[in-house]
């Protein structure tokens, strides 16, 4: 009877060290999967700059160019989903979300006037979260990056930020885009990690909305995605908790 608590414990350890060592090897063998199609996209590209003319070379290393940065795209998002399962984050300080959306979509304006999207800020509320900055960027960033990525040229993206209509110890961020939307049926299936929905058209690692809904969840919020104005392209809503004004 003494000793069965002690046993009770060690078993409960063990079982959750390996429930962490399963989740790591299947991270380390999805992340292997997903690195070998790109890096040998990477070496034929490389090798199609060698064998190009020179009519032909500043074409090739412009592949070659935008092959690398997908690569890097990847291993970056993959950094961001092991820092978030190990919990290496910065402790939560209070900071403004409007401000921050502000610089965020600031950032993606002139990815966006190059791909023919008008890309703005139809509202911004003064509204103050607890969190960590750098990690609500990216989500942030990923939030744009997708609305920009699948809406085509000549259509918007709008982002508006306050506190929640009827909810005033929320805040909400909307990231609306003219885009072709997501099905009702695939729009929980995204959050999952490496999931793409078949027949889209882009170049996404299918890690981004993975991330956004992990630190969503660390800040205690949520992410959900539903239909745009109208029923067309969609919108995305990031609930956090407000803290009050200083």
């Amino acid at each position: 009877d003494e000793v069965r608590p002690v046993a009770e414990a060690l078993n409960e350890l063990l079982a959750r060290l390996r429930s962490s060592l399963d989740r790591e090897r299947a991270f380390l063998a999805d992340a292997a999967h997903e690195l070998r199609t790109p890096l040998t996209a990477l070496d034929l590209q490389a090798q199609a700059v060698v064998a190009a003319g020179e009519d032909h070379r500043e074409a090739a290393l412009a592949d070659l160019r935008a092959g690398v940065a997908r690569v890097a795209r990847l291993v970056e998002q993959l950094l961001a989903i092991a820092r978030e399962q190990h919990g290496a984050a910065a402790a939560p300080a209070p900071l403004e979300l409007d401000e921050l959306v502000r610089r965020t979509v600031a950032e993606f304006v002139p990815l966006a006037e190059a791909a023919g999207i008008d890309l703005g800020i139809e509202s911004a509320e003064a509204v103050r979260v607890a969190g960590d900055a750098d990690a609500l960027r990216r989500l942030l960033g990923n939030l744009l990056d997708n609305a920009v990525r699948y809406t085509p040229a000549g259509g918007r993206v709008d982002v508006a930020v306050g506190r929640e209509a009827g909810a005033p110890s929320r805040v909400v961020v909307t990231v609306t885009d003219s885009g072709p939307g997501i099905p009702p049926e695939e729009r929980e299936r995204v959050f999952a990690r490496f999931h793409r929905i078949a027949g889209t058209a882009g170049t996404g690692s299918g890690l981004g909305l993975a991330l956004v809904r992990s630190i969503a969840g660390r800040h205690g919020g949520e992410v959900v995605l539903e239909d745009g104005p109208g029923g067309r392209g969609l919108r995305a809503l990031l609930r956090l908790p407000a803290i009050p004004p200083p």
